[in-house]
């Protein structure tokens, strides 16, 4: 650990500031002090617990996915978070075999004239359980369990991540923020239809959706944009992109429009969104997704990526816009149709 960051663990962003302006340093913001405690430690602490042998692969409905959405309430509440207006912190909705869960915080914006707009930040907890859930998963030997490190424990740990971050940020962003962990994701987006259809705030007062689904494999500055080409969001990630260079990621907007994942429902009800993607890979949907071979330093990068691009859309006066000629959001496309082949779930 340097001095410098030494300085900003015990003395405080008011006595850092102070110590760097004396050395003749630039002062942190509040917002790059936040963003860059989103670390590869502790993005790989909630990856571990969420993708652990003990969570048979979360599928939908089990033990484990509430076991896993419990955690999720948990955060948020000790964050001081807010429960959805109409949802409270757990959304349960039924679905073939039981209920499941959908859990959801909110932080309060500080503009009185925004703050009853939102940004919803989203990711899926489940995954495809065990080879006995029913789900596809395959037995590798002995290995019996498809952890989903990367599908998706990566995109829920971020969205953990974000929300524990944008809750010690002072001053607070000017609209609200939602964090949003849905469940059914591999059924066929069961759980983030239920919430677009039963939302927590109204759908007409959420101004964006980020998406965060598989962001930590492949190649360490790669990243797939799904939906960059649809709405303004494309243009403020590639701006807030170049503002931090630090990051060393290079987003490229993907060419067909829309993936099947959670950001769907969204823009099908008409909310501007993108979805951060780092690709397929060999492990997918395999008992080999496990937290060994998850890149916890890309994952750590992209989701402090989804912060600066939250906290830009959050304090713009304009909400974002669909882009005129854009092709309307569809249903997802038919297995193989996503970069590398696979599934589009």
């Amino acid at each position: 650990m340097t001095g410098h960051h030494v300085a900003r663990s015990f003395l405080g962003a008011a006595a850092t500031a102070a110590l760097l302006h004396c050395a003749g340093r630039e002062p942190v913001s509040p917002a790059v002090n936040q963003a860059e405690s989103i670390t590869g430690s502790t993005f790989a602490g909630r990856v571990a617990l969420l993708s652990a042998d003990s969570m048979r692969g979360r599928p939908t409905p089990s033990a484990e996915l509430n076991l896993a959405a419990a955690y999720a309430v948990a955060q948020f509440g000790a964050l001081g978070l807010a429960p959805g207006p109409a949802t409270g912190f757990t959304q349960t909705w039924s679905t073939g075999g039981g209920d499941a869960p959908n859990a959801v915080g909110v932080l309060p914006g500080s503009d009185p004239g925004l703050a009853g707009e939102y940004v919803v930040f989203v990711a899926h907890l489940d995954h495809i359980g065990s080879v006995t859930s029913g789900e596809g998963c395959v037995a590798s030997g002995a290995d019996t369990i498809c952890n989903g490190a990367d599908d998706n424990a990566s995109g829920s740990a971020a969205v953990l991540e974000l929300a524990r971050a944008f809750a010690g940020l002072t001053p607070r962003p000017r609209r609200s923020l939602l964090f949003l962990l849905v469940s059914g994701e591999e059924r066929g987006l069961l759980g983030s239809t239920y919430y677009v259809a039963h939302p927590a705030v109204p759908i007409a007062q959420t101004v964006a959706a980020v998406n965060l689904d598989m962001i930590s494999r492949n190649a360490p500055d790669s990243l797939l944009v799904i939906g960059m080409g649809l709405s303004s969001l494309g243009a403020r990630v590639g701006a807030v992109t170049a503002a931090h260079p630090e990051l060393n990621l290079r987003p490229a907007g993907v060419g067909w429009p829309y993936g099947g994942s959670d950001h769907v429902p969204f823009g099908n009800a008409g909310v501007p969104t993108v979805m951060f993607f780092a690709g397929l890979h060999p492990d997918y949907h395999r008992p080999s997704d496990e937290l060994a071979r998850t890149d916890a330093d890309k994952g750590a990068r992209i989701t402090r990526l989804a912060f600066y691009v939250g906290l830009d859309v959050a304090n713009r006066t304009a909400r974002p816009t669909w882009n005129a000629g854009a092709p309307a959001p569809v249903v997802p496309p038919a297995a193989g149709a996503w970069p590398g082949g696979g599934s589009s779930e």
